[in-house]
């Protein structure tokens, strides 16, 4: 067996592992992700098979001519929406290959076997391609499969989906990892002030080109499409593996085969061009990359009282012991790690971007229902960013403290006040910027003072319950033997976390919505009803967050003190 067989045959065999030691799991957790796993697939299939619906009927010549625009605009939609997974994959494989290649454990002991880099870089890359592309292949299949039923296409669609979303994920993995080698490289050799100029000027040159991009004038209704097709037509550019993605998709659901396959044949070619690269590249930077950043680490002499984290123990004096040590601790870990506060800039910095861009109003943002579908939209959005990050970052808080987690038990302090520790700090990061969001978009859109509040409202719940929830699980299923945080959330804990922190965000987000769409939805004489219906939206969401916190905290309470360590 060569080497690379062999590196490949240890991930299989311990993923099989990972698979069958779901026997030991209790039955209850493994029941209920199990069907919201299935429901929230047969739930993203209803909706597709809806939306795409509308667009069937929608698009109908009147005439009766063979013109159907809803199915062309699907087909551009499907191209940005492969162009807008690409960029996702490219982004998320730079955090995931960070650490993958450097931050386990294992790789010290990698590093210094007989393994040749090419096929280290290989087996590491296949697991980077496994952990960030599962979740397309999850909520990809019911859109293909749903357009798929609207179009009557043939089965050899589907066949076409399956066979291009392998070379296509591999494409944005190995530009993901060549990014991070080349950036592992960089940083301990170049100055900090030199690498924050450098992101300052970028994330500059992103704005000023999406605030040019993103201006809207007071366009018509007639213009809408048009415009829709113009900017589509810019994600369908021949250069991109997104377009060759969709375009071999579209072309086997028309039956013209042979451009789908070479569509595919492209796709295959430069998949395995771009990994070679990769591999090329992995054999100058990946030793040197580790070694430099490895020396960084025992190089670098933090004093107490210089330097911004070293006074970060005076920010927070108002704080009595021991949370006030665990909160300074959790601070420092957090900043030191590139991977986890890049990532929580770059997702609000995003959203925050589209929510200034609000006042390049159109006409139509002067409807009021418009408007307030907007607001909930964000209000949506910004949860989801928020439900993200509690999963990637907060969830693993436990289980990352690992074999020194006996140490925290024999400290001067309880369970209790660790977990509502991890708990505070996470509401106090999050509302921080998902409250600023929400509320800015308010006040671009000039909202009324009832859906300014409702917004707010939610919010607040919405940080609330999904700490909860990230916290108290994190407690209840723990992974110490593990420390890398994509695959304690890979787990059958981090992903039951996510699915209910999704379908908790739905009730809050459909509530609101019930609320502000309430005279589009029934008559607008029913005034008495429309505050009872008020009063018991914001106890049911009061009620459910209360419940989305206090009983997995009390859970995973309760686990911590029987465990045994």
């Amino acid at each position: 067996m060569t080497p690379l067989l062999a590196a490949l045959w240890v991930k299989l065999r311990v993923a099989g592992h990972t698979i069958a030691s779901i026997r030991h799991q209790s039955r209850l957790k493994v029941a209920v992700v199990s069907i919201a796993v299935v429901l929230l697939w047969v739930g993203a299939f209803v909706a597709f098979y809806a939306g795409l619906h509308w667009l069937q009927k929608f698009g109908l010549d009147p005439s009766g001519g063979g013109l159907n625009l809803g199915r062309l605009l699907m087909g551009s939609l499907l191209s940005v929406l492969t162009l807008a997974l690409f960029l996702m994959l490219t982004f998320s494989n730079v955090l995931i290959a960070f650490s993958t290649f450097y931050r386990t454990r294992e790789m010290a002991y990698l590093v210094q076997s007989p393994l040749p880099v090419h096929s280290l870089f290989v087996a590491r890359l296949a697991e980077c391609v496994a952990f960030s592309s599962w979740a397309s292949a999850y909520l990809g299949s019911p859109l293909i499969l749903a357009y798929g039923l609207v179009t009557d296409a043939s089965p050899v669609l589907y066949l076409a989906a399956a066979l291009v979303f392998v070379p296509f994920v591999t494409i944005p993995a190995a530009l993901g990892a060549m990014i991070t080698m080349l950036l592992a490289r960089v940083f301990p050799v170049v100055k900090k002030w030199v690498l924050i100029a450098v992101a300052g000027g970028a994330l500059l040159a992103v704005f000023l080109y999406l605030r040019g991009k993103f201006v809207a004038g007071e366009e018509s209704a007639e213009r809408i499409l048009s415009l829709v097709f113009d900017a589509t037509s810019r994600t369908q550019s021949p250069f991109l593996p997104s377009h060759w993605a969709a375009h071999g998709i579209l072309t086997a659901a028309a039956g013209r085969y042979a451009e789908s396959a070479f569509d595919l044949l492209l796709l295959i070619a430069n998949a395995l061009f771009v990994s070679w690269l990769a591999m090329l590249a992995a054999g100058k930077l990946f030793y040197p990359g580790w070694s430099a950043l490895k020396g960084l680490d025992q190089q670098r002499i933090r004093p107490l009282d210089r330097g911004l984290l070293g006074r970060v123990d005076t920010f927070f004096r108002a704080l009595p012991n021991p949370a006030r040590g665990l909160t300074v601790k959790d601070i420092k870990l957090f900043w030191r790690d590139p991977t986890q506060w890049s990532q929580f800039l770059i997702f609000f910095g995003i959203m925050a971007v589209y929510i200034a861009n609000l006042r390049n109003r159109s006409a139509m943002l002067d409807v009021e229902a418009y408007r307030t579908f907007i607001v909930s939209s964000n209000l949506g959005a910004c949860s989801l960013i928020t439900a993200t990050l509690t999963s990637r970052f907060v969830y693993p808080l436990i289980s990352l403290e690992g074999q020194r987690f006996w140490l925290l038990g024999l400290a001067p302090l309880t369970f209790r006040q660790l977990i509502w520790q991890k708990y505070w700090m996470c509401v106090a990061t999050t509302a921080v910027f998902s409250m600023a969001i929400v509320t800015l978009s308010c006040i671009i859109l000039r909202m009324e003072a009832l859906p300014f509040f409702l917004s707010l409202y939610s919010m607040a719940l919405v940080n609330l319950g999904l700490a909860g929830m990230s916290v108290g699980l994190g407690s209840l299923y723990p992974n110490f033997t593990e420390d890398n945080p994509a695959r304690i959330v890979s787990g059958m804990g981090g992903t039951l976390n996510f699915l209910l922190c999704i379908a908790y965000i739905t009730a809050v987000v459909a509530g609101q919505t019930v609320m502000l769409q309430w005279e589009r939805l029934v008559s607008r004489g029913a005034s008495s009803a429309y505050w009872w219906t008020f009063a018991a939206v914001v106890a049911f969401t009061a009620f459910l967050t209360a419940l989305a916190t206090f009983i997995p905290m009390r859970l995973g309470l309760r686990n911590l003190e029987q465990m045994e360590f």
